[in-house]
């Protein structure tokens, strides 16, 4: 071969290997298109957590095809939690997602699908669900990660719905321990799904959506709301969904999740639908992924040039581009650039103002009256556990949160100190090393019976227990407040510390001052529940003024007799009932301009022409009756009705409460009005300002059967309490038919002599040298082993493109324009010769 030739050749090869780069590396034609990447069927999560999600991705719009928003909006949801799972819009999602579920999950199956399902960046470590930390991606035995159920399994789970990967996350150890059972809410005794990440991700709408998707999909609503439940209360649910709309990290999951059990959480692809469902209005402004509809049928083809939006010290860079299409509301970010980082001058940033963290640490010298944090330095997990003032079976229950640590301080003693902190009604509860039996036990009490004293060499208090010295540690791996004996200790051990903010508090505390923090003396009013309301405890620190509420309980219902409360004196609804709702317009079944006919159940409203220059409203969801207008609401026998206003400017209730003949009244968002006698039909006349109504209820003479029932207070037993198989009322009537029995506590029980308890995983006969793990959450029932589970296919990557990737582009044509222009050069200069 000549030298023209080889020339030649190596001029084609290099052609060749630039043209070779050019798939994976190609620009998206528009950022509306999402580039899957798949290995075999599984598509890698492509989201961020954090980036407002304001588009559906393909395979979304795809699985709604034949049930678009249009037709899914459309539905009636209920009006509030007691009637949604009997809606028609419950039943139509319900059997949406379920005929779509192809394919239900095993236990076991889901340790290898998260690589695809909770990856970070469309691959490689999965994401922790709290915390956002790195695990993974491989199984590890859950000796650093494990399986977190959203909606715990001791709430109603009982068959394939508990290992639904829907619900089911990965999260780390110390993660699951501290979130336990408790049921999700922003109210005291209830588990803030953002404490793990100390506020860098909101994860209150990722557990509302996951809430929903149980709730609906797998009918698990009996278990549903409060302390007992996993949600606590309709109010909290519908604000988190709000506070934290979808992400893309959300939709990419649900992609994610689709591929491998085909169906959806039709609450992240359409969280309207979450509003709707309860009967609230989709709120103002709500961004969402289909725009409330607005997003859906745009290709997204006449975007703008974009908006750049710089870094700052904290927040990536990025440029904004919008689609300009009328009525679209579609944006998305491209071309990130880093954060810029803190110029920290004396501990304040000189660019955004923000103080330097510093991080806590533990004190070589103690002191009375101080606030410290009771906590534990773990080497093997490289991290700090701080005493929450709680425990967990014989050990204290701790939190990697700094501000979760409750305030603990020394109080002189003969011989050296007490250790206390304070509960939530201001009482000194002492921290006390015992002995119990052969066991050496961490435990708190009213009265103080063990004095530490300071050991400088481990910077650690300590103390004599049968002629032994002990200190408060932990063994091994654990992460709780445990007894340490000195003739057991070992390298692997290590002791309890007390900490302090250093001086501007912890990782999730930056804002703590340097004056020391007040020492709360709380006072508590009980405020008792009533038949219509909750009751709570209110406590007032008598130092500093702070307040706040806690320990809920349940409203008590109406108990009748003799056609009158006996708690409270309200008259006993008649029985009988129908109501008529306007969440759509199906019920109304005359429309023009004059006049309006609804017809529900029996029930027939009709709204006359208000005059000449007013139409009548074209509206439902709440339906409107214009000011001056008249309206009719005929049903035989009517001894009262109730106009649910619930969420309703008070604008447009007063009208309602302007009767004749009548008594009309307001309570929690429903105006009840009763007839001085039985009436067929009523007339507002010419209202007085505009009027409107989620749903009317009427009320006649015919007896009530009580086919329709609810329980209510139900509460099941444990190991160590009672519960309680709750009253049963008329859903109808609220007539008290059954008040129930109690359930005897079921007891300890060990029938595998594991040491723990079968039900409830308390260490029965825990040992020093072997304590039982406290942080692992105990799985109820042993799953059954599903069908083994298709092995992702290994190296099969699919389609890897990226869509910000201009830079890369950018160096490759440039490595491949100079190597042509020197192999031109070069094939030029020899051919001169």
């Amino acid at each position: 071969m000549n030298n023209l030739t080889k020339r030649g050749f190596a001029l084609l090869l290099v052609l060749v290997m630039c043209a070779s780069f050019v798939p994976f590396f190609a620009i998206n034609s528009s950022a509306a298109d999402i580039d899957y990447n798949y290995s075999g069927k599984y598509i890698y999560n492509w989201g961020e957590r954090g980036e407002v999600a304001t588009s559906l991705s393909p395979n979304a719009e795809t699985f709604y095809t034949n049930n678009p928003y249009s037709l899914l909006s459309s539905y009636a949801g209920g009006t509030d939690k007691s009637n949604v799972p009997s809606s028609t819009m419950y039943k139509q999602l319900q059997q949406l997602m379920k005929s779509a579920h192809t394919h239900e999950t095993g236990y076991q199956e889901t340790r290898d699908l998260y690589m695809y399902t909770d990856c970070e960046n469309g691959g490689g470590k999965i994401s922790s669900f709290y915390s956002g930390k790195a695990i993974g991606p491989a199984w590890d035995s859950g000796s650093t990660w494990n399986r977190e159920h959203t909606w715990p399994n001791s709430k109603g789970l009982g068959g394939n719905d508990e290992n639904d990967i829907m619900m089911l996350r990965p999260t780390s150890i110390d993660e699951n321990g501290q979130r336990g059972n408790i049921a999700y809410g922003k109210s005291s005794g209830y588990y803030n799904p953002n404490s793990e990440s100390n506020g860098q991700y909101d994860l209150r709408g990722d557990v509302a959506r996951i809430f929903l998707y149980v709730y609906v999909r797998w009918g698990n609503t009996s278990n549903a709301w409060g302390t007992s439940g996993v949600m606590e209360s309709v109010a909290v649910l519908l604000e988190w969904m709000e506070a934290d709309p979808v992400d893309t990290w959300e939709l990419g999951r649900n992609d994610s999740v689709e591929a491998i059990t085909g169906t959806r959480n039709v609450f992240v692809d359409f969280p309207e639908l979450g509003f709707l469902l309860f009967g609230a209005d989709i709120p103002t402004d709500y961004t969402t992924p289909s725009g409330n509809g607005a997003n859906l049928g745009c290709d997204h083809n006449n975007f703008d040039s974009g908006v750049i939006v710089p870094p700052t010290c904290t927040n990536k860079g990025y440029t904004l581009i919008s689609c300009k299409t009328s009525g679209c509301s579609y944006s998305y970010k491209t071309n990130f650039t880093n954060a810029k980082g803190h110029n920290y001058s004396s501990g304040t940033c000189t660019v955004c103002g923000a103080t330097e963290f510093i991080a806590p640490s533990y004190v070589s010298a103690v002191t009375t009256g101080v606030a410290y944090k009771l906590g534990l330095h773990s080497t093997a997990q490289d991290a700090e556990f701080y005493f929450k003032g709680t425990m967990n079976g014989y050990y204290g229950d701790t939190s990697t949160t700094y501000s979760e640590g409750v305030d603990v301080y020394l109080e002189n003693a003969s011989g050296g100190y007490y250790l206390y902190f304070k509960n939530a009604s201001g009482q000194k509860q002492y921290i006390n090393l015992v002995v119990s039996g052969t066991h050496f036990n961490f435990t708190y009490a009213n009265s103080a019976t063990t004095v530490y004293t300071w050991d400088n060499a481990k910077s650690s208090l300590k103390t004599t227990l049968s002629g032994e010295t002990c200190y408060i540690g932990t063994y091994g791996t654990y992460s709780t407040m445990a007894v340490i004996r000195s003739s057991k200790m070992n390298d692997t051990d290590y002791f309890a510390h007390l900490y302090t903010s250093g001086g501007n508090g912890g990782s999730d505390t930056p804002d703590i001052p340097d004056t020391p923090t007040c020492q709360h003396n709380y006072t508590s009013v009980v405020t008792g529940p009533t038949c219509t309301n909750d009751g709570y405890t209110t406590y007032t620190c008598s130092l500093c003024g702070h307040t706040y509420t806690g320990n809920p309980t349940d409203k008590l219902g109406h108990t009748y007799s003799g056609g009158t409360c006996t708690g409270c004196g309200a008259s006993k609804p008649a029985s009988g009932s129908a109501t008529i709702g306007f969440s759509d317009k199906s019920n109304r079944v005359v429309f023009n301009t004059n006049q309006q006919v609804w017809v529900q159940n029996g029930v027939t409203i009709t709204n006359d022409k208000a005059g000449a220059s007013s139409d009548v409203a074209d509206f439902a969801n709440p339906v409107r009756f214009y000011q001056g207008s008249n309206v009719t609401i005929a049903y035989p026998g009517m001894t009262s009705i109730e106009i649910d206003v619930k969420g309703l400017d008070t604008k447009y209730k007063s009208s309602w409460l302007n009767v004749q003949n009548a008594t009309a009244s307001e309570s929690n968002g429903v105006i009840t009005i009763v007839f001085n006698s039985p009436v067929d039909s009523y007339t507002f006349t010419a209202l007085a300002k505009q009027s409107r109504a989620n749903s009317i209820t009427v009320y006649g003479l015919t007896e009530c059967t009580h086919t329709t029932t609810e329980v209510v207070g139900k509460v099941e037993a444990t190991c160590t309490t009672d519960g309680h198989t709750g009253t049963t009322r008329c859903a109808v009537c609220k007539e008290l038919l059954n008040e129930g029995e109690v359930i005897p506590q079921t007891g300890h029980l060990d029938s595998d002599n594991d040491g723990a308890c079968n039900h409830c995983g308390i260490a029965l006969n825990p040992t020093p040298d072997t304590p039982v793990t406290p942080d692992t959450p105990v799985t109820p029932d042993t799953p059954v082993t599903p069908d083994t589970p298709n092995t992702p296919d290994s190296g099969e990557n699919g389609n890897t493109e990226a869509p910000d990737n201009t830079n890369t582009v950018i160096v490759v044509a440039l490595v491949c324009g100079v190597a042509l222009i020197g192999f031109g050069i070069l094939f030029l200069k020899k051919k001169a010769f």
